[in-house]
């Protein structure tokens, strides 16, 4: 029988951590993955209350079953220090960004500035050109239905 870990023993298992870590252990095209540092100590506790769907997170599995996982250290880390130390606050972090494009939006546009429709050259507008007089052989069509038959008929006849 598996037990559930307590997550209130772990501080920075909240969905709203946005730490992430590099990890030499989980490869991505040949290179090192930059993994969610919540995702990996979900992981770790999924492998822990085997929990983890066989053949899903291999290398994260393996990771920790050899201790090179770096995120289970990071969490160690943590739980003795009894606080967060790989935290980064998304709420927080989202509305600082927010702030930041609303101020920059908001700026007002410096004097003498130069504006797209500065560097844009104005050009005169052409006179519209005459419309076409109709002629007997360009008369306005009404019945385009019309017009295709009458010109089938003029081809067969010649």
């Amino acid at each position: 029988m598996t037990t559930k870990t307590d997550l209130s023993k772990i501080p920075s298992i909240s969905g709203n951590n946005g730490y992430s870590l590099r990890c030499p252990e989980v490869k991505i095209n040949g290179g090192e993955a930059f993994c969610g540092y919540s995702v990996c100590q979900h992981t770790i506790l999924a492998y822990k209350e085997k929990r983890l769907p066989a053949g899903s997170f291999a290398s994260c599995a393996k990771a920790i079953a050899t201790g090179k996982c770096k995120a289970l250290k990071m969490m160690v880390e943590e739980i003795r220090a009894g606080k967060s130390l790989y935290f980064v606050d998304m709420t927080a972090l989202i509305r600082e960004v927010e702030e930041r494009n609303n101020t920059v939006s908001s700026l007002t546009k410096k004097r003498g500035s130069t504006s797209i429709q500065n560097l844009v050259k104005r050009t005169k507008k052409a006179k519209p050109a005459e419309p076409m007089k109709p002629t007997k052989e360009l008369a306005p069509v009404t019945d385009v239905y019309a017009a295709l038959i009458e010109e089938t008929t003029k081809e067969e006849a010649h």
